[in-house]
């Protein structure tokens, strides 16, 4: 392990601490073991580190990792330092590049946009579109139905440990751990869908040029709150 990787953490700590005593954050919490995505900073040391190929990536002390998806990282591509972290019982790398700066020239149109979001669709454009609202369709529907199911066993399981009166013992909860690991799973697909249908929204947007785009300024996760009202 790399003596940056340490340094590293210190400074995340240092800027949490700095985001809080200037108001934009809370207080930074511990983060538990168990509970948090497992990450590790590696930074380039010397020319070998972090060479990118077209299906593989070299990690520093790790060596080379193939990648499950190509064309991701590009091959001429400068990399700095990465980040390697496990999340729902899947390894991401994430990477810091360095790239020159182009300037755009598009030309764009003389209408600008505007965009209106609500809870009964997800967006209303001012061209006529309308965006439906993804958390009424019945692939998502299916998914947040078995993660209510996997959710309520969970619950049970940790019930009955009480009931017992025993603790949650990592070498005897291998059960606990794979229910944990499905509700991990189905939490970060739904997720995934959410983010890129919101990625697929913008970039319907951003294709038509607009010159300007306003959108409205609405507070959604408290109208989420209010149970007389669908979920957005």
């Amino acid at each position: 392990m790399s003596s940056k990787a340490v340094k590293q953490a210190i400074m995340n700590g240092d800027k949490a601490f700095k985001r809080f005593f200037k108001g934009l954050s809370q207080f930074p919490r511990y983060k538990k073991k168990n509970k948090q995505d497992v990450k590790c900073y590696f930074p380039k040391n010397n020319k070998t580190d972090w060479t990118v190929e077209r299906h593989r990536v070299k990690v520093p002390t790790i060596g080379w990792i193939r990648l499950k998806e190509y064309g991701y990282i590009s091959k001429n591509t400068t990399v700095k330092s990465g980040t390697v972290y496990q999340r729902a019982g899947r390894y991401y790398v994430s990477i810091l590049c360095e790239v020159k700066e182009v300037k755009p020239n598009a030309t764009l149109n003389a209408v600008g946009l505007v965009i209106d979001l609500g809870i009964k669709d997800f967006a209303v454009r001012s061209d006529g579109k309308t965006h439906k609202n993804i958390n009424k369709t019945v692939q998502v529907k299916k998914i947040e139905k078995r993660l209510k199911r996997e959710q309520r066993s969970l619950s049970r399981k940790f019930e009955n440990l009480k009931k017992r009166g025993e603790q949650p013992v990592t070498n005897k909860r291998a059960n606990i751990d794979k229910n944990i690991l499905r509700v991990q799973k189905l939490c970060a697909r739904l997720a995934n869908i959410r983010l890129e249908y919101v990625k697929s929204i913008v970039n319907d947007v951003v294709k038509t040029k607009p010159t300007f785009i306003t959108v409205e300024d609405l507070n959604v996760k408290g109208m989420m709150k209010n149970k007389h009202l669908s979920k957005a």
